[in-house]
Order: C-alpha cells, then sequence, then structure tokens
C-alpha cells in the first residue's frame, strides 16, 4: 500500500498548487527525469491531509502510522487527538527493496535550520517499522551496473545517489547513514566485492570508513575514496563542480 501512498504523492506534487515551494526546491536540485525516477512527492501539512486521505483513503494513512492519536485528560474529559506522522516533512520519496518494492517513505523538510532546531526535529524522517539497516538506497536502480562494473561507491545519502546518477556514475548506493550494517555489506557482495567509500567529509565519515574497513576490511577488496576537503559530501560536489561526471571520478582519488 506504500506505492499507493507514493502514487498520491507523486501525483499532488506534479498538480497541487499548495506543492509550488517542494516542486521549487527539486527543480534547483535535480533533474526532472531524477525526479520521476525516484518518485518524489509532495506530503501535505495537517490542515490539508484530506488531499491523500481522499485519494488513498484514511485506513491506509493509519495503517502506516503516518496518522496516529494520542490520548489527552484535561479537566473536561479525555479524549483522542490525531496527529500527522509527517508534519512540517513535504517532501517524500520511496525507500525501494533490491526487487523493487516499496519498503518504506523517506521524507524531509524544508524548513531552515533555525526552524528545524525551534521545532525540534531532525531534516529527515522515515516512516515508523522501517529497518533502514536492511536495505540500500539506490541498490534496486543500480545494481546490474554494479554487477557489469564489478565495483560500488559507497555513500552516505539519498541525493548523493541520485546527483551521481544524473553524472553517468551509477555504479553507486547508499547507508542511509555512516555506518554499515553486516546486512548492507551481504547486499553488496552479492554484486561486487570492491567498494570504495565515499563517505562524507567530515568526523562521522572518517569514523564510519574506520568501523567498516576494520569489520569488513578481511572480506571484501574496500578502498577510501575522498572529495576535495572543501565540500561535504558527493552531492554539493557535482552541484558545484559542474564538469565532473564518470569519466573523471578519478579526481576522486588520494
Amino acid at each position: 500500500m506504500l506505492e499507493k501512498i507514493t502514487e498520491a504523492c507523486k501525483f499532488l506534487l506534479n498538480n497541487y498548487p499548495g506543492a509550488a515551494q517542494v516542486r521549487e526546491y527539486l527543480d534547483s536540485r535535480l533533474t526532472k527525469e531524477s525526479q520521476d525516477r525516484f518518485q518524489f512527492g509532495y506530503y501535505p501539512g495537517w490542515e490539508e491531509i484530506s488531499l491523500l486521505t481522499d485519494m488513498v483513503g484514511e485506513d491506509i494513512i493509519v495503517e502506516h502510522n503516518l496518522i496516529y492519536y494520542k490520548d489527552i485528560e484535561d479537566s473536561l474529559f479525555p479524549r483522542s487527538i490525531p496527529f500527522s506522522y509527517f508534519d512540517k516533512f513535504s517532501l517524500v520519496m520511496p525507500f525501494r527493496d533490491v526487487y523493487g518494492k516499496t519498503v518504506g517513505l523517506v521524507a524531509r523538510t524544508l524548513l531552515s535550520d533555525e526552524n528545524m532546531k525551534e521545532a525540534k526535529i531532525p531534516k529527515y524522517k522515515n516512516t515508523k517499522n522501517f529497518e533502514k539497516g536492511r536495505h540500500l538506497f539506490g541498490l534496486y536502480e543500480n545494481k546490474k551496473s554494479i554487477f557489469d562494473k564489478g565495483m560500488v561507491f559507497v555513500v552516505e545519502g539519498q541525493f548523493d545517489v541520485i546527483k551521481a546518477n544524473e553524472r553517468g556514475i551509477d555504479n553507486i548506493v547508499a547507508l542511509g547513514t555512516c555506518n554499515m550494517t553486516p546486512y548492507q555489506f551481504s547486499l553488496i557482495c552479492r554484486y561486487t566485492d570492491n567498494i570504495g567509500l565515499l563517505l562524507d567529509n567530515d568526523d562521522g565519515g572518517e569514523k564510519g570508513r574506520k568501523a567498516i574497513i576494520s569489520k569488513f576490511g578481511n572480506m571484501a577488496s574496500i578502498h577510501n575514496f575522498y572529495l576535495p576537503e572543501i565540500y561535504k559530501d558527493i552531492d554539493e560536489y557535482l552541484t558545484k563542480e559542474k564538469d565532473c561526471n564518470v569519466d573523471n571520478i578519478a579526481l576522486f582519488v588520494k
């Protein structure tokens, strides 16, 4: 049923006037082809949630805990108050497993850093019960290229994968974090044992590299690739370095 929610959100992104901010953000970051390929959508705020429930049914939204209830006791009488799980997270996309089945939704807020801090919310939020450590973003889309090329680049974020794909770097997957689980490692090894770590240029990324090599280095060929230090991640690098593509990816080697 997550597929039905994904299709509805995609329709709202392309047709609902209230989704203009999300459309503008995506257009500033990605091509239309990428937006369609990775099935981005607009998730309505609580005051307009009927846009979604009218399309897919409230029972489906509740089934996936995207609407939930809290019991409130006040001086008058106990009552249940509904809440939207993705309230303030207007940009959504599906997270697909290796077979193409949607196993979770990834949502992003477009609030500023200051407003996120004030609202006490993170930049990204996943659907409940989604086990991120059992999946790799981009593996479904890129597994053939990984197998054919005999090598995979491993990055942290979903936008890293999508931006790399736009530049012809299609043997790439994202962990969703700087850590690799044994299950994620086993998924990669179905297609190649030649792994290039291209994690973020920060302390977390460096710790992740060391932990991954320590845990799995004796079971696969794992190499570190680095971006120039002024860039945080491959998404930022490719966004600013307009001429960089698959033909000069060797620039990443350090």
